[in-house]
């Protein structure tokens, strides 16, 4: 496609799904490797005050959710394996190296190296699972198996421990390298065994099920606790009902998912019979701009792995997720869920 075909692309995904969609493919469809200095300010610094409305406003509140109801036809089973299904070597490539953790971590003092900030995570997590030997545990959306590691060096027991993932290169990766005992499944549409789990957790998967489906996939795990077991959940969302007109533009690197809204995930909580016992808010953003400099400290090999539209398409997720919790349309949550 050549630059004029590009622009006049751009223009009319601009007109109806909005600026911030034609821009981030505008970078995307750029056939070099994208200047990350230029790739960062672009996308994160404050333009002109009309400029800055119309990103906000377009496409306009009444179109937003007809406009996102075409994008999740698509399934989102797809949407996640384009997703993760790229190169288990590329995401080595920007992921901490202890870990390969690809959620946000904890950075508490503003100072700590990814790896450091990912282990205050998991130490978090940890606390929250409150893991036993003894415990049936089940890990949704495992990746890589970063919380299975920590889950296990705490525990000794691999026996008790599952993992389901949709990515059929991370259950290769984790059963090579690890020999874990995980499957591919896909943990929405599944069904689970009664009361056989002390302990269900999610980090950052949980972003991957529909408004529509939050009710019935919570009503699932809810009869697959013991009584007394406990759900912990790591995930974004938007903070308002109405999405934001930057959601739309999401859809580009998750097609077909949307997470509920806030206000929404809340009362799905409550009405599924879970007492909340722990909710924190955390910041995204030092992870996003850490994964960010290691994809361009690792252009050449992350080129060669997966060509140039790719790193682009990566280059420009980070930044562009930055500017949606700059713009405070999205938060990231930690919740503990207990089976009363």
């Amino acid at each position: 496609m050549n630059a004029l075909a590009r622009y006049v692309v751009a223009v009319g995904e601009s007109v109806v799904f909005g600026p911030s969609y034609g821009a981030v493919q505008t970078l995307i469809r750029h056939p070099r490797p994208l200047d990350p200095d230029f790739v960062w300010r672009r996308i994160t610094d404050d333009l002109p005050p009309p400029l800055d409305w119309l990103r906000l406003h377009w496409p306009p509140a009444f179109a937003r959710r007809p406009l996102l109801h075409l994008k999740l036809k698509q399934d989102h089973l797809l949407g996640i394996s384009q997703h993760y299904d790229v190169s288990n070597e590329f995401y080595e490539l920007f992921l901490d190296k202890r870990y390969m953790f690809y959620s946000a971590a904890d950075f508490d003092c503003g100072e700590e190296s990814l790896e450091e900030a990912q282990t205050n995570k998991a130490n978090f997590l940890l606390r929250l699972i409150d893991p036993r030997p003894q415990d049936k545990i089940l890990d949704l959306g495992c990746g890589w198996a970063a919380m299975m590691h920590r889950v296990i060096e705490e525990t000794g027991n691999t026996e008790n421990l599952v993992g389901y993932t949709l990515s059929q290169k991370q259950v290769d990766h984790i059963r090579q390298h690890h020999g874990y005992n995980v499957e591919l499944k896909n943990f929405i549409t599944c069904d689970y065994p009664n009361q056989e789990f002390d302990k269900i957790y999610s980090i950052g998967a949980w972003e991957h099920v529909r408004e529509r489906d939050v009710p019935i996939v919570l009503a699932k795990l809810h009869q697959a606790l013991k009584p007394g077991g406990r759900l912990v959940h790591q995930f974004f969302c938007g903070i308002v009902e109405s999405p934001a007109a930057s959601v739309v533009a999401a859809q580009i690197f998750f097609p077909g998912s949307m997470p509920a809204a806030y206000p929404a995930q809340i009362r799905a909580f409550e009405r599924a019979g879970f007492r909340i016992g722990h909710r924190s808010i955390h910041d995204y953003r030092p992870t996003l701009r850490a994964w960010f400099d290691n994809l361009v400290a690792n252009r050449q090999r992350a080129i060669e792995l997966v060509g140039v539209r790719t790193y682009n398409k990566y280059l420009v997720f980070f930044p562009a997720f930055t500017r949606m919790f700059n713009d405070g349309i999205v938060i990231l949550a930690r919740y503990v869920l207990e089976k009363r």
